[in-house]
């Protein structure tokens, strides 16, 4: 899969060409030279399948592996509002910011990772000196607690990159994740950002606010912060509005300033301050996670290491012991 940076600038190079008055074909061929590898045969078999009569989104909609839902339904509703220049930009500094996070998170949890797999070598090594377990049972020891560390891991990923595979654990994890101190934080502000900016950007691009709704909460990528949003789709079909609908759990300013959009018509613009708020806020808490919970788990690691070293001293002392009297 090419990453999200990749695509935000193939995104990007398409904005402007669109913008610069270039058809859609031509765009996508000059955008296609600039690019390397998997996502050049992506963008390739983009080319043909629109050159043969089908819409870019039904184009799109072949590779899904590639382009996220939020990218595909923004695109259907630019092609018929006719804004798919301003949509694939739109698009693009999504991507780059979602891409700032993730390096972020990774850069910061590397370290922790490293640390736990030499915890799951250091753990059993006081029994294996005392003599109380074999070469092979340390071994076993070992290997057991590093298989728990990356199934662990191997969830984490498959609710992460393949959701539609994770339908059973998803929202448990979803709940879970946000209960996370610090990191709870972050995620519950990176997916209001996610719904607030999907929904402006698909109401910029023509869509009726009923549907943007039911559209963005499709787009949030975490099904407990989705639910705070749910409501507005049923206070819109019984004639009210939007605003009405929103969770009492959401931040209140959140709730008020789409409520003074709604009230005012500048519903797209306080949309963006929403978004920007969280992202601003889920930025910070991502950045804090990632200085502090590095040196939570060496605090952790020396506390516990620092245990076995005082339970190796008073076992080999108190076999002195016995000797001495």
């Amino acid at each position: 899969m090419s990453s999200r940076s990749d695509l935000a600038r193939a995104y990007y190079d398409l904005s402007v060409m669109l913008d610069a008055g270039v058809p859609i074909m031509r765009s996508l061929e000059i955008v296609i030279e600039g690019r390397k590898g998997y996502l050049k045969r992506v963008l390739s078999q983009v080319r043909d399948t629109v050159s043969k009569g089908s819409t870019l989104a039904e184009a799109m909609e072949k590779h899904r592996h590639v382009f996220p839902t939020l990218d595909r339904m923004l695109i259907e509703a630019a092609e018929t509002s006719g804004s798919i220049g301003e949509s694939f930009k739109m698009l693009s500094e999504w991507h780059e910011f979602v891409q700032k996070i993730v390096t972020r998170m990774l850069t910061g949890l590397i370290y922790p990772f490293l640390i736990l797999n030499a915890a799951a070598f250091l753990f059993p090594l006081p029994k294996l000196i005392l003599g109380q377990i074999t070469g092979g049972q340390y071994l076993y020891f070992v290997l057991k607690i590093v298989v728990w560390i990356y199934i662990l891991l191997l969830i984490i990923a498959v609710r992460v990159f393949r959701p539609e595979t994770a339908r059973l654990i998803r929202l448990p994890m979803d709940y879970l994740a946000l209960r996370i101190p610090v990191l709870g934080a972050a995620i519950y502000h990176l997916c209001v950002s996610r719904y607030t900016r999907a929904f402006g950007m698909l109401y910029k691009a023509g869509v009726p606010i009923a549907e943007s709704v039911e559209r963005a909460n499709r787009a949030v990528g975490n099904e407990a912060i989705a639910r705070l949003f749910r409501g507005s789709i049923d206070t819109i079909r019984s004639g009210g509005m939007a605003w009405e609908g929103l969770s009492a759990r959401l931040p209140t300013e959140y709730r008020h300033l789409w409520q003074i959009g709604e009230e005012t018509g500048e519903l797209d613009k306080t949309v963006d301050k929403i978004a920007k708020i969280a992202a601003d806020r889920s930025d910070l808490y991502f950045r804090g996670f990632a200085r502090g919970f590095p040196i939570l788990i060496y605090f952790i690691i020396m506390g516990m290491m620092a245990y076995m070293i005082l339970l190796m001293a008073s076992q080999v002392y108190g076999n002195l012991d016995q000797y001495m009297f």
